[in-house]
């Protein structure tokens, strides 16, 4: 059924237990998983290099937290888990990722926005979802 798992990443709580589900799913299913984190774009008109710099050091920073994260998850669940980060928008990122990696199943946290605000806004979880080639579950 599913044999390779991708899952939206970012350290968030819905994160963590999107991850928790992919790890549960992969032993049942003797499937690999995947964690991907979406690094947002740079600033389009930076005030200074600085302001470059900045954003340089603190996705690094944060891809080391994320890291060390999944390291810990592969410990205490005794599972590989691979992991791989881009840039761009998340939503694009995640569901070309997935297409250009073949992976069948992209497992993400839910955000708590109502119904009409959600679609209004847009959010990540909704956009993976309606364009992803796959199937995609929701972990609330």
């Amino acid at each position: 059924m599913f044999k390779r798992i991708l899952v939206g990443y970012d350290g968030s709580e819905g994160s963590k237990k999107a991850l928790e589900h992919a790890i549960y799913l992969s032993k049942e299913l003797v499937a690999e998983v995947w964690a991907l984190w979406v690094r947002g774009s740079l600033p389009h008109y930076p005030e200074t290099v600085d302001e470059v710099e900045e954003e340089n050091d603190s996705a690094t920073a944060f891809l080391q937290q994320i890291t060390n994260d999944l390291m810990a998850f592969s410990k205490r669940y005794g599972i590989e888990i691979r992991a791989d980060s881009k840039a761009g928008h998340p939503a694009k990122t995640i569901v070309d990722y997935a297409k250009a990696k073949g992976f069948d199943l992209i497992v993400l946290g839910h955000r708590g926005h109502s119904g009409l605000w959600g679609s209004f806004l847009g959010h990540t979880t909704d956009k993976v979802s309606e364009n992803a080639h796959c199937s995609v579950l929701i972990v609330r």
